[in-house]
């Protein structure tokens, strides 16, 4: 009884790390590819901030992780959000 009670846990445990190791790997990905979207799109336009839609429509990312990785990539201070329109970031 107690053998599965451990080996249950561990299993448990084992799981949850994967999981947490592959939504930290998505999240770098998907993060990766707004930033390297919005280096790029400075520099064919004179547009500095970028719509949450746009974004989402280049880099294929639904726009509430857009929103979600946006304010992660705000927090490391890779991008700006704009105080008018809060949908909305910039390169810093």
């Amino acid at each position: 009884m107690l053998r599965e009670l451990i080996a249950g846990l561990i299993l448990t445990a084992i799981v949850a790390a994967v999981g947490a190791a592959w939504k930290w790997n998505r999240d770098r990905r998907d993060s990766k590819k707004i930033y390297d979207f919005m280096l790029r799109s400075i520099a064919g336009t004179t547009w500095d901030f970028r719509r949450k839609g746009a974004i989402s429509s280049k880099t294929n990312i639904s726009t509430e992780r857009v929103m979600i990785l946006c304010t992660k990539l705000c927090a490391q201070g890779k991008l700006i959000r704009n105080e008018k329109e809060k949908a909305s970031w910039k390169v810093s």
